[in-house]
Parts: C-alpha cells; structure tokens; sequence
C-alpha cells in the first residue's frame, strides 16, 4: 500500500516538475523597453527558467523583422560569421552566469539606428525558445546658444541653436516664464540620425525682460535651456531726421567751399608763374641799358684825354 502510494505521489511529481525532467524551458529578456543613450553603452539580460546550464547550447540576438544577427554564441565561443557589419567590433557576450541559464548582450556605441525590437534566441538540442524586447534610443544635444540679430528698425532677432539630439526634440521660448510661440522653428535631420534645432522668435523694444529657449527630448523628458537678458541697450537707437539733415548740410558746404579754396589758389598760382618770364626780361633790358651807358661814359673819357 504504501508502495502504491508512493508511486503516485512521484508521478504527480513528475507532472509538476516537466522542465527539469523533459529538457523544456522559457526564455525571459527585459520586462520593460530599454532606454540606449547615444554614444554610449548598453546590456540586454536574458536567462532562462528554470534555470539550465547554457554552455552548449546556441544563444543568439536578432534585430527587427529582417532578423539581423546581432550577436551569436555556438560551440562554447562567440560565433560571428553572419554578424550583421553594423555590429561588427560593438558587441560583448557576457557569460558569467552560463552555468545558470543566465547571459547577457553588451552593445558599446549607441546609435539611433539601434533603437528598434531584439530578440533572444535559445536553443538546445531537445529545445528551443525566444523572448523579444524593445530599444529605444535618446540623444540629449548640446546646450542651446542664443545669438541676436537687429533688423534695423526697432525689432530683434533672438536666434537659438543646438545639435546632437534624438528623438525630434520639443522647443519652447519663454519671456518672464511666460510660454511664447515662436516665429520660425527648423528641425533637421543629419546623416548621423541626430536632429539640429534653430528656432527663432522677434521682440520688440517694448518686450524686454528675461528671453528663454528650451529645448526637450521627449523620450528622457529632459530639457536644456538658454537665457538672455533683453534690454533696451540692445536695440538699435535712430538718430532724429533733423539731425541727419543738419549733419549733411555742414558737410556738403565744407565740402564745397575747400573745393572752390583749391580752385582759387590753384588760379592764383598759374597767373604768378605767367608774369615772372616779363620780369625777368625787364631786369635784363635794365642790366643793357646801364651797360650801354657805361660804355658811352668811358668812349667820353678817351676823347678827352687825347684832346689834351
């Protein structure tokens, strides 16, 4: 009797133990998405219950429908000979724990192209099984710089810049923690797979006060922010019409009168260089003259001696 009994208290058992004893198992990844950071480094944990030794069995990672391979483990080594190239050289397999069904998939420099569904595969030679998971990639950009530009008038241009994001980013202006719209926003998209931001907002002289841009990711809920101080030293201040006039006035005269002062002189010193050749020629005439008397003085002279 008790022989009977024990006998099927070891079939009940074996009905709940089927894992162990059939070779079966479940693969369990990453209950929530994993959020990856641009740039930088991320695990994906799988293991399987109830616990099983992994050593030899094949454990790969597949990315999007296509079923790119990601990573793969055979024969008790890293197995890469149909590794997709855009892992190549950026994946670890973590095997710390094997023995215990537990692995893990290191991927180093995130890119947003990374971001999409995984799954991890198992497989022994009795059994096999998968779980997928979600990636989601987040690039937190530069911090956002303001530059001014003046139109002349009585307005300014508050231009604010900012690279290196992802997903498309969120931008606010604020004036005093007041929500602005702004007036032109461009979001592009580089060839990275990173969003840039210029957005762009006018005040006017009567909207000074302290102008902000944020600029938010979405996915982290994350924000950056620029500031600048709007003051009315900033815009531009319009000398009055009168002024100006005044101004040009003085000027077109000062300019007319040193023209007519270089036309005189220039006059004056022509008619100087005309009259000094007749000057000239009268001293010479003046120099015969005396020379003609002197000659007519001394002729005299002679005549007077031999007279005597």
């Amino acid at each position: 009797m008790e022989c009977l009994f024990l006998r099927d208290w070891f079939f009940v058992l074996l009905l709940l133990l089927p894992w162990s004893v059939s070779g079966k198992f479940t693969v369990i990844g990453p209950q929530q998405p994993i959020i990856a950071l641009v740039g930088g480094e991320t695990i994906f944990p799988c293991y399987l219950s109830p616990q099983i030794n992994a050593q030899d069995m094949d454990v790969m990672w597949f990315y999007g429908e296509s079923s790119q391979v990601v990573h793969r483990y055979k024969y008790r080594q890293d197995y890469l000979n149909h590794q997709h190239q855009d892992y190549k050289g950026r994946t670890e397999f973590l095997r710390h724990d094997i023995s215990t069904g537990s692995v893990a998939l290191k991927i180093c420099h995130i890119r947003p192209s990374d971001e999409g569904k995984y799954r991890c595969y198992f497989e022994s030679s009795s059994a096999y099984g998968e779980a997928e998971y979600q990636v989601f990639v987040a690039g937190e950009g530069s911090v956002p710089h303001i530059y001014i530009v003046s139109d002349g008038n009585q307005n300014l241009k508050l231009v604010c810049t900012s690279t290196g994001w992802y997903p498309k980013p969120e931008v606010q202006w604020r004036k005093n923690q007041e929500k602005l719209l702004p007036q032109d926003t461009t979001i592009k998209k580089k060839e990275n797979g990173l969003f840039s931001v210029e957005t762009s907002i006018m005040v006017s002289r009567n909207s000074t006060g302290n102008v902000s841009c944020f600029i938010l990711n979405p996915l982290l809920r994350q924000k950056l922010e620029a500031s600048v101080s709007v003051s009315d030293d900033l815009f531009p201040h319009n000398t009055p019409w009168i002024v100006i006039w005044i101004v040009t006035v003085v000027l077109f005269s000062t300019v007319i009168f040193i023209i007519i002062f270089v036309t005189w002189k220039l006059k004056k010193g022509k008619g100087v260089n005309k009259e000094e050749p007749a000057d000239v020629d009268k001293d010479e005439s003046d120099s015969d003259e005396i020379f003609s008397d002197a000659l007519e003085y001394h002729d005299d002279g002679d005549k007077d001696d031999s007279g005597e």
